[in-house]
C-alpha cells in the first residue's frame, strides 16, 4: 500500500489521466443520463464512469487532487485482485500479483482502468466455483461492462463449468440473466439501451483502427504501428489477418477446454486466448496483454506452466507499458527527461526483439497447452 501510494504521487499518463479527469468531472457535472452526448469524446463503457463518478464530486472540491484521485481505484482494485487470486491460487499467487512490476506501474503509476476489470471477472469466477450463481453472473457483467475486451475470457469460464460440473442445466438462465441484467441496466441509466450499447461497442472499437496502437506484436514487427489496418498485407486487410491469426488461437483454446477437467487447465487457456489476441490481433494497445498476467498466475500455481512462463509474461508486458509511456516523450506537450531517456533505448533491434518474443512465448504456451494431460 505505501508503494502505491508513492506512486500516486508520479506522473502517469498524461493522455489517459487528464482523460480520466474530465470524464469524472463531467459525471459530477452532469449525471449519468446526460453523459453521452455526440459532442463528447468518449471511448468507455459505463462501469468505469460508475467508478469515476464520485471521484468527480471529490475533484470539485479539490482540484489539485485531481490526478491521485483518479489512479487511486486501480490502486485499490489490485488488492481486489490479489484477494481473488488468493483464493483461487493460494497466497503466493496474490505475491506475486501485488509485488509484480507491471502491475505496479498499469496501475498506481501509469492510472488505466485494467485491474478493475480484473477484479470483476476473477471474483466473478471464484464466486461461480463456489455456486454463488447470481453473484457470479452480475459481477462478470460487471467486467465486461468494465472492459468489454475482457468477455473473451467468458466462452473458456462457461466451457470450465461444463466439464467442472459446476452449473446444471437449470442453473444457465439463471446467470445468464444475471449477467445481462448486470450490463442492461446500468447503460440505462446512461441512455443505453441494447441496441445502443452494442452500437456504442462496435463504435469504441473503431476509434484507433491501427495494426499496433504501441503493442510490440507481430503488427509492430510487420511495420503497422499507427498504420490503418485496412492496409493489405498479402493479399488481405491486416484486420482480417488479425481475426484470422487470433480466431485460429482462440479455436485451439476452446478445443483443448472441451477436454479439460483441471481449473488449471482453463487458467491457461485464458491466458494463452489473451495472449494470442493481443500478439496476433490488430487494434491492440500495450496494456492489453495485462489480462494474460494474472490467468498466468494462476495457472502457475496449478501446476500447468512453470515460474519462468510468468516471469516471461511480466517481462513482456513491463517492456509493452514502458514503451507506451515512453511514446509520449513524442509530443512535446507530454515530454519528460525520464520517458524520453527510456524511449532512447527502444531501437528498432529492440522492438522487433521484442516482439518475436511475443510470438515465442505464445508458441510455447500454445505447445504447452496441446502436449501436456489435461
Amino acid at each position: 500500500m505505501l508503494l502505491r501510494g508513492l506512486l500516486l504521487l508520479l506522473p502517469g499518463h498524461a493522455v489517459d489521466v487528464a482523460t480520466f479527469q474530465s470524464w469524472a468531472l463531467r459525471m459530477a457535472r452532469t449525471g449519468p443520463f446526460h453523459f453521452y452526448t455526440p459532442d463528447t469524446f468518449v471511448d468507455y463503457l459505463p462501469g468505469y464512469l460508475l467508478v469515476l463518478w464520485p471521484l468527480g464530486v471529490l475533484m470539485r472540491l479539490a482540484p489539485q487532487a485531481g490526478p491521485v484521485l483518479v489512479k487511486l481505484p486501480p490502486a485499490l482494485a489490485d488488492f481486489a485482485v490479489a484477494g481473488a487470486l488468493a483464493r483461487l491460487g493460494g497466497p503466493r499467487a496474490a505475491w506475486w500479483y501485488l509485488w509484480n512490476p507491471a502491475v505496479l506501474c498499469i496501475g498506481a503509476l501509469w492510472g488505466q482502468a485494467e485491474s478493475v476489470a480484473m477484479a470483476w471477472i476473477l471474483w466473478g469466477w471464484w464466486a461461480l466455483q463456489n455456486r454463488q450463481l447470481v453473484l457470479g453472473g452480475v459481477l462478470l457483467g460487471f467486467g465486461v461492462l468494465t472492459k468489454p475486451q475482457y468477455a473473451l475470457v467468458l466462452p473458456v469460464i462457461a466451457l470450465w463449468a461444463v466439464r467442472a460440473g459446476r452449473l446444471r442445466r437449470e442453473d444457465w438462465g439463471g446467470v445468464v440473466g444475471a449477467g445481462a441484467a448486470a450490463v442492461v441496466l446500468p447503460s440505462l441509466w446512461f441512455g443505453l439501451t441494447p441496441t445502443r450499447l452494442l452500437a456504442f461497442v462496435l463504435q469504441a472499437a473503431r476509434v484507433y483502427p491501427y495494426g499496433s496502437v504501441n503493442a510490440l506484436n507481430l503488427w509492430h514487427l510487420l511495420g503497422f504501428n499507427w498504420k490503418p489496418d485496412a492496409t493489405r498485407w498479402m493479399g488481405m486487410p491486416a484486420s482480417a489477418w488479425g481475426l484470422l491469426l487470433a480466431g485460429a488461437v482462440g479455436g485451439v483454446v476452446l478445443w483443448r477446454c472441451g477436454r479439460a477437467r483441471e481449473p488449471g487447465s482453463f487458467y491457461l487457456a485464458a491466458a494463452i486466448f489473451f495472449l494470442g489476441v493481443f500478439t496476433l490481433g490488430t487494434r491492440m494497445h500495450e496494456r492489453y496483454l495485462f489480462p494474460a498476467l494474472p490467468f498466468g498466475i494462476l495457472a502457475w500455481r496449478g501446476g500447468r506452466i512453470g515460474a519462468h512462463a510468468v516471469a516471461s509474461l511480466t517481462f513482456l508486458l513491463s517492456a509493452d507499458l514502458a514503451y507506451g509511456l515512453a511514446y509520449l516523450s513524442t509530443y512535446p506537450a507530454t515530454r519528460t527527461p525520464l520517458y524520453h531517456a527510456v524511449w532512447s533505448l527502444f531501437t528498432p533491434p529492440v522492438t522487433a526483439a521484442l516482439s518475436l518474443l511475443h510470438l515465442a512465448l505464445l508458441g510455447w504456451m500454445l505447445l504447452v497447452l496441446v502436449r501436456r494431460p489435461a
